[in-house]
């Protein structure tokens, strides 16, 4: 899977601009608010139809009236013409020259990692940071995953709107409540047992790759559930006898959001007693896991997107993390100097100068 030509246009600060790129590494060398991160935000913009920055409009050039990001890709030796369009009144989606009505039939074909500092805080960030890592990634895989999260996502926040409303008019739970909750419930039952089959492939990777990155400490990582037994019965009994508590609070109480990932190192609480260097292992090996796991269920390995990860990481792990993907995975590696990078991946990738939303040099 790779990523072959990049079109901007009024994109970020990106009036016009074209890239051509290396099937193995590219390497964006920059000031800092020159558009390196740009250009890895459109490609993750092509994947999966969503910035990992900020809303629509913040794409768009300054005072135009819409944005184009445009690439030819691969995928499986199929070839991929992605197209989105930006605008004041929404998005839309281009696969092949075919207008793409529901994003969820968009996501998939082009599969990306993002790695930047801020995933760093994965580890001792709140849960919703390692929920999100689980629900981003799975949905990449399974289409139907994707649809029953949104699904239960929407019903949730249905649920906790007429929470608020029984509160307010001071009611008990009725039918209408009961009806909500065993949607959900049985929605759960799919989703929960996705998740744990994820976080089990996440850990068998993951503890390997942290056994290389950090020589011989023990990694592991399951999946945390408020449930004893994973089915319906359970979980609707859960909600019926919290019906009171939900509706005093106006807010569900159970379910998805809930769960988290248990991360221990050593058998203790990596979310306590990782120190700063572990925990970015850790989130390495993560991350290196996540491509393995694509690579398993695709057939094919996923482009790696590193913004400006390599200044937070030692040499030793610089090193070990250029070797796991040189020569397999399509990466893109955003910096501000490559001095000091001594790697023969970094010495024969491709470096693109970028200043002020324009490409300055190549070679």
């Amino acid at each position: 899977m790779l990523i072959k030509t990049l079109q901007l246009t009024s994109f970020r600060n990106y009036k016009k601009e074209s890239f051509l790129f290396d099937p193995f590494i590219n390497i964006l060398i920059g000031d800092n608010a020159q558009g390196k991160t740009n250009v890895l935000e459109a490609i993750y913009l092509l994947s999966s139809g969503r910035s990992f920055k900020g809303s629509s409009e913040d794409m768009i050039y300054f005072d135009d009236e819409f944005s184009i990001v445009e690439g030819k890709a691969v995928s499986n030796a199929m070839p991929l013409h992605l197209k989105i369009v930006l605008s004041s009144q929404g998005k839309k989606a281009i696969l092949n020259n075919k207008d793409i009505k529901r994003l969820s039939e968009y996501i998939g074909y082009l599969n990306v990692i993002l790695f930047q500092p801020e995933d760093l805080l994965l580890i001792k960030g709140n849960p919703s940071k390692r929920r999100k890592l689980i629900d981003r990634e799975l949905s990449k895989i399974s289409p139907i995953y994707m649809y029953n999260i949104t699904k239960y996502n929407k019903l949730l926040k249905e649920r906790n709107v007429y929470l608020k409303t029984l509160k307010s008019k001071h009611k008990k739970a009725d039918l209408y409540l009961e009806v909500l909750s065993e949607q959900m419930a049985e929605l759960q039952v799919d989703l929960i047992q996705r998740r744990i089959a994820f976080v089990e492939l996440l850990h068998s990777f993951s503890s390997t790759l942290y056994q290389y990155i950090a020589n011989d400490e023990l990694l592991m990582i399951g999946y945390e559930t408020q449930y004893k037994k994973i089915d319906k019965d359970t979980i609707l009994a859960r909600y019926k006898d919290h019906y009171d508590r939900d509706i005093r609070y106006g807010k569900t109480q159970d379910g998805l959001q809930r769960d988290d990932l248990k991360i221990t190192l050593n058998k203790k609480d990596a979310t306590q007693f990782a120190s700063q260097g572990q925990q970015r292992a850790i989130v390495l090996s993560i991350k290196m896991a996540l491509l393995e796991i694509v690579k398993k269920q695709v057939g094919e390995y996923p482009i790696l997107l590193l913004d400006d990860v390599l200044s937070e990481l030692d040499d030793t792990r610089k090193t070990k993390l250029l070797n796991l993907i040189d020569g397999k995975v399509q990466t893109f590696v955003t910096t501000t100097s490559i001095e000091g990078l001594h790697h023969s991946l970094i010495e024969k990738a491709k470096k693109i100068e970028i200043v002020n939303g324009s490409i300055k040099e190549e070679s």
